[in-house]
């Protein structure tokens, strides 16, 4: 990005780069196909911006896709995780060659596209709140309570959630929800309760303890909020202390959002800085 030099576009720079180059190391796909991801990927996360033959079509290829890798990995092993994966398959109380296929989409689709969203969105949210970029640029060690802040604040669903079915008659919040009932339920709600986190309409940049729900919780809680975290620290960090002035290239009434998928973010995010940095 900076090599190209400003105006830039973060999306393209960065955002999706960083997390598609991790995942896909993790897992062992090849350097030359990590491109193809990205429409199987929107396709996958679609909610109206792709047809039904559409989806079907993204799921069978990538099914395909992995299911050829899988078959490289199993005749030659490599260091990585799918090499891992292919190791217990088959194994008394292991993985299934279905279920390997579906756990490596699953990595692969999950590991880059929310990620790379999120960063997006996150570094969006603080170049249009000045006074939050200038104090992480002064205040560099304030940046992991700051990520956690945001994750909370910023939803990266454009939807409420999955939905879940009630197995019993139960009680909640003074409702009678009763079995077999269908629940939505809406985490970025619970991430701005009021009986939970103090002034929550507002982004407090040094919050303390901090409860959010943006990784999920318990058994639904996300597998990868570990790498998700340090990526958001490593690459928002850089752009600080590298680009403390670093400033959108166009108004924010000229960025476009996507539409149609389930994650929130933009298609793209212009930036501009000066040859040295600020």
């Amino acid at each position: 990005m900076v090599a190209g030099g400003a105006p830039a576009d973060l999306v393209e720079g960065l955002c999706l780069p960083l997390p598609v180059v991790i995942i896909c190391e993790l897992l062992g796909v090849p350097e030359g196909d990590r491109r193809r991801f990205k429409e199987w990927s929107d396709a996958f996360l679609s909610v109206s911006a792709y047809s039904a033959e559409q989806v079907r079509d993204a799921h069978q290829s990538l099914d395909a896709y992995l299911a050829e890798l899988i078959a490289r990995r199993r005749a030659e092993p490599a260091d990585d995780l799918l090499s891992a994966l292919v190791r217990v398959t088959g194994q008394e109380g292991g993985l299934t060659e279905d279920e390997l296929i579906n756990l490596g989409v699953g990595l692969l689709i999950a590991g880059y596209e929310t990620t790379a969203s999120q960063l997006t969105n996150l570094s969006f949210t603080l170049l249009t709140h000045r006074e939050l970029w200038e104090r992480l640029v002064s205040e560099p060690g304030l940046l992991p309570v700051a990520i956690e802040e945001l994750l909370r604040y910023v939803p990266l669903g454009s939807d409420t959630g999955m939905p879940r079915v009630a197995a019993r008659d139960v009680e909640l919040g003074g409702a009678r929800i009763r079995a077999g009932e269908t629940v939505v339920v809406a985490r970025p709600a619970a991430n701005r309760d009021e009986a939970v986190f103090g002034d929550a309409e507002s982004i407090v940049i040094d919050r303390g303890d901090n409860p959010h729900l943006a990784f999920g919780h318990g058994i639904h809680h996300c597998l990868g909020a570990h790498l998700a975290r340090l990526e958001l620290q490593v690459a928002i960090g850089a752009l600080l202390a590298r680009f403390p002035a670093l400033r959108l290239a166009v108004p924010e009434s000229a960025l476009q959002w996507k539409v149609g998928l389930s994650v929130r973010g933009l298609h793209g995010l212009p930036v501009t800085w000066t040859s040295d940095g600020s």
